[in-house]
């Protein structure tokens, strides 16, 4: 089961890669197509008069490296999908993600019908004020009335653009259609420790909840087990290193100050703390050199294996590598690290405004039909069938439709038979991510047959819940219409390019905050103060359309750290979050 990743950068990763952008103008025109009625659900329409429909094809861009769906065409999801809209999806992805197979094929006009794109890049902005794309408004009022039943006004709204349209609607995102904000989730990512290693460090004395007695205990793993890699960190690319986002909330380096204004992180203490850290692991030998060069594949061998000690991964970018350890018997529960005040963690919640921003581009053949089928696939109909397959064969509806059940041919396959098991390998559940409401999926997502491995995946982060909060704050909102800001996109850009290179400097060097000033000082000579500026205001805005007086938690009114800690120093969560058979705690008193 391929999941793509459900990370969306904080604050000093909000304007990313700039194309090359001298295209049409932004006349709006459409196709002389028949226009759909609103009777029914507009996919219904690609069926004629003898319930027959036509086959299409299209081109559809992913610009994430890892979206796969291999069994596309073979499984019964793409069936059923070509079944009720005649569509064949000739997918392409780019080799690297640097951004260049993007930029090109904007310069040369070669974007195919739809193209998803990581929705804080600023090219969806681009892309819709230089006339590339349709306004998802025009279509759907147009070819796809039955869209608007769909519509999840705050999304949507944040994605309006300063000309009034909307021109894509994203993946992964939560809207308080289906979600609380106030709802408490799981983390979007986080140190996660390989549980029998953990026990073994923390009954030799090291706990590991604060700096010191977590490089203690990476060498005292290292010291019993020679295989072991210490601290795994993700893989540094020119868009920086997700694991320090995630390590830079561990140790609460806040984006807002207690006036609630805006605070670029890199600046704050905190930071810095978590950076002397970095430095210090690297220095003692917990963090490999390998680490600074490896790729995603390489981590997710070196998880695979079980050779990693402590990972500060996204855990779901590398499930399968988690999985195959569990079957092997060795688990990975999450790990809670304080900073030097001993503050609780404030991590990132998995809930936000989405990961990849889906549009529709002025070169479809037929943007009727296109629009139509991104209306199934966005209705709670195309969302079950993408997660959980065909209704009545491998789920079913209780009477009042108000719970879903896996069949009992589901159940029979994964609890071992051999037959059903190769059925369910057959069906493609949880491969077209492109489009999917995991606020809507979780909802309604089956409990019954789960087998011990689906226990441990849907808890692996769950124990995190108390220190996880919403940070729909830091999804930035800029004024695209503003006359600086492809000048500040501009010098953001030098400033981000030059800080994934000075990040695995300042972990690496021996003076590590002379390696720090050195970075700040040339982010400054690039506009870092008049990017700041840009970006104090955009909070403001977005806050605004919230309706959020503070962003940071802890300068929320009534903030109450959470304290998880068990017997023997042991700080992993608490485990009365997770959700299915009781976890057995080692460290119980």
């Amino acid at each position: 089961m391929k999941i793509n990743k459900i990370f969306f950068p904080l604050l000093i990763s909000s304007l990313a890669l700039t194309g090359c952008f001298n295209g049409p103008s932004k006349e709006i025109k459409y196709p002389d197509l028949p226009l759909t009625p609103s009777d029914k659900d507009s996919w219904e329409y690609f069926k004629d008069e003898n319930g027959n429909v036509e086959p299409w094809t299209m081109e559809w861009y992913v610009n994430d490296s890892t979206f796969a769906w291999n069994s596309y065409g073979s499984d019964r999801v793409s069936q059923i999908l070509k079944e009720k809209t005649g569509v064949t999806i000739k997918f392409t992805v780019p080799v690297t993600d640097d951004g260049q197979k993007l930029s090109t094929m904007i310069a040369g006009n070669k974007l195919p019908d739809v193209i998803s794109v990581q929705c804080w890049y600023n090219q969806c902005s681009q892309l819709a004020s230089q006339g590339y794309l349709y306004p998802l408004d025009g279509l759907i009022e147009r070819w796809a009335p039955s869209f608007k039943d769909r519509e999840q006004t705050d999304i949507w709204s944040y994605f309006r653009e300063g000309d009034g349209y909307t021109y894509g609607v994203p993946n992964f995102a939560y809207s308080t259609k289906y979600v609380n904000d106030s709802e408490k989730m799981e983390p979007n990512g986080c140190l996660m420790v390989r549980e029998d290693w953990y026990i073994e460090a923390v009954n030799a004395g090291y706990p590991m909840t604060s700096a010191q007695s977590f490089i203690d205990g990476c060498k005292y793993i290292a010291s019993k087990h020679g295989e072991a890699i210490p601290f795994q960190l993700g893989a540094f690319t020119s868009e920086g290193n997700s694991s320090i986002d995630w390590l830079s909330q561990y140790f609460c380096s806040a984006f807002e100050d207690k006036n609630g204004n805006y605070v670029d992180t890199r600046l704050t203490d905190n930071y810095q703390e978590m950076l002397g850290f970095l430095n210090s692991c690297t220095k003692e030998g917990i963090i490999k050199n390998a680490n600074f060069s490896d790729k995603a594949e390489q981590i997710r061998t070196n998880i695979a294996r079980g050779k990693v000690f402590v990972s500060a991964v996204t855990p779901q970018d590398y499930q399968q590598a988690f999985l195959n350890l569990y079957s092997q018997g060795i688990k990975y529960i999450p790990l809670v690290l304080r900073n030097s005040h001993g503050d609780a963690p404030i991590l990132q919640d998995i809930s936000g405004n989405g990961y990849l921003l889906t549009m529709v581009t002025k070169n479809a053949k037929r943007p009727d039909k296109v629009i139509k089928l991104l209306d199934f696939l966005y209705s709670e109909e195309g969302q079950r069938l993408v997660a959980f397959g065909e209704e009545g064969e491998s789920y079913i509806w209780n009477e009042d439709h108000t719970a879903i059940e896996w069949s009992d041919r589901y159940v029979s396959g994964i609890n071992g038979n051999a037959e059903d098991q190769a059925w369910i390998n057959t069906l493609g559940l949880y491969q077209m991510t492109l489009l999917m409401n995991l606020a809507y999926i979780n909802k309604v997502k089956p409990l019954n047959g789960r087998r011990g491995v689906d226990i441990y995946i849907d808890n692996m982060k769950r124990p995190l819940t108390p220190y996880s909060y919403n940070f729909k704050p830091t999804f930035l909102k800029h004024d695209t219409g503003d006359a600086n800001y492809f000048t500040i996109s501009t010098k953001y850009n030098k400033i981000k390019t030059k800080w994934a290179e000075a990040i695995v400097n300042i972990i690496r060097d021996n003076n590590w905050k002379q390696a720090y000033d050195d970075a700040i000082k040339y982010a400054q000579r690039q506009g870092l103060d008049q990017v700041n500026e840009f970006y104090a205001v955009s909070y403001q805005n977005t806050k605004q359309l919230l309706g959020v007086e503070w962003g940071y938690p802890a300068n929320k009114p009534g903030y109450v750290q959470p304290n998880t800690v068990r017997n023997k120093g042991a700080d992993n969560g608490d485990f009365s979050y997770w959700r299915g058979d009781t976890y057995v705690d080692p460290f119980a008193e």
